[in-house]
């Protein structure tokens, strides 16, 4: 018996031991995260090896992805204008990275084809031509799910999904009332609405906020900056990119009024031609086992920490 009680404490302490959270395998083995740009790097590391390599596999494969294979390279689609945190060149080399160029080059690599990204369109609906005239083979554009678009094209699954929002310059507001009688207002929101030309939040701000005068522009950058020229009272898009512009531009807090309106969502997937419907299929697999993988990272929070540095919310 005593031989058994000192047997029994040899093994509660062993366990104890193995238990310890100080003293984990799993804990000090803990990869470290790699940047936005070294883990581009090490994605189109290993995508060169696809390069001069063509399938040669019997495996009987829908047309659609037949096509990518025998071709080597598949061609994703996005807009000129970087869309930081999707997709951007990196400041200090000029590389284009962001979360959009992972996802590509994830895609490309589990295919064993070349990522090739076309930033060509000129808009996020040349975008979506891009698919449709067989240009591109995925519109992988920070792409927003708009009844219209799905009228064009086959979306996948969203992989990341925000609040839609407004900013509001309080100094504009401000000639129409108190800024307690905001929430109220919006409700029936009736002065003059920024947004970008071709875009989902131009649709969003017809349908949202039909008494609202929309004034459109190029780019994103222009629209901000009419904001704070005073030109429009507020502009209009998903909580991600409010939140970037209230904590990057200098006096952005003190001078404007961010809203977000839970009610409203912007999801953000992929889209391919009506005729690739197993290779959307095969996408949404994909996205199934990505989004198990990364999904703590694929919060609008936590897109902002990773690309533009911890800055406050």
């Amino acid at each position: 018996m005593k031989f058994c009680h000192i047997f029994l404490l040899c093994i509660v302490s062993l366990v104890i031991v193995s238990c310890n959270p100080k003293t984990t395998a799993l804990e000090r083995s803990q990869p470290i995260e790699l940047s936005p740009l070294e883990n581009i790097r090490r994605l189109a590391e290993e995508n060169k090896q696809f390069l001069t390599i063509r399938s040669t596999s019997n495996t009987i494969h829908p047309p659609e992805i037949k096509a990518i294979l025998q071709r080597g390279h598949i061609i994703f689609a996005m807009v000129a204008q970087d869309q930081k945190p999707f997709f951007y060149h990196d400041e200090q080399t000029g590389e284009l990275i962001g979360l959009d160029v992972e996802i590509g080059y994830e895609i490309a690599n589990r295919l064993g084809v070349q990522a090739v990204f076309n930033q060509e369109a000129q808009s996020f609906d040349e975008v979506v031509l891009k698919v449709i005239n067989k240009e591109a083979d995925i519109a992988l554009s920070k792409l927003s799910v708009t009844t219209r678009r799905a009228e064009l094209v086959r979306y996948t699954n969203p992989y990341i999904s925000f609040r839609q929002a407004l900013l509001i310059n309080r100094l504009e507001f401000a000639k129409i009332g108190p800024e307690e009688h905001l929430a109220d207002y919006i409700k029936k929101f009736q002065g003059s609405l920024g947004v970008i030309k071709n875009s989902s939040y131009m649709n969003y701000g017809i349908t949202n906020f039909p008494f609202a005068n929309i004034v459109s522009f190029d780019t994103w950058e222009q629209t901000v900056n009419a904001l704070f020229a005073g030109q429009v009272l507020a502009v209009y898009r998903d909580e991600g990119e409010i939140l970037i512009v209230n904590t990057t531009r200098k006096d952005a807090s003190i001078l404007m009024k961010p809203v977000f309106i839970n009610d409203k969502r912007d999801p953000i997937a992929m889209a391919v031609s009506v005729d690739a419907p197993l290779l959307q299929e095969w996408l949404n697999v994909f996205l199934d086992e990505y989004l198990l993988q990364n999904r703590r990272n694929l919060t609008p929070s936590r897109l902002i920490e990773r690309h533009f540095g911890n800055i406050e919310k």
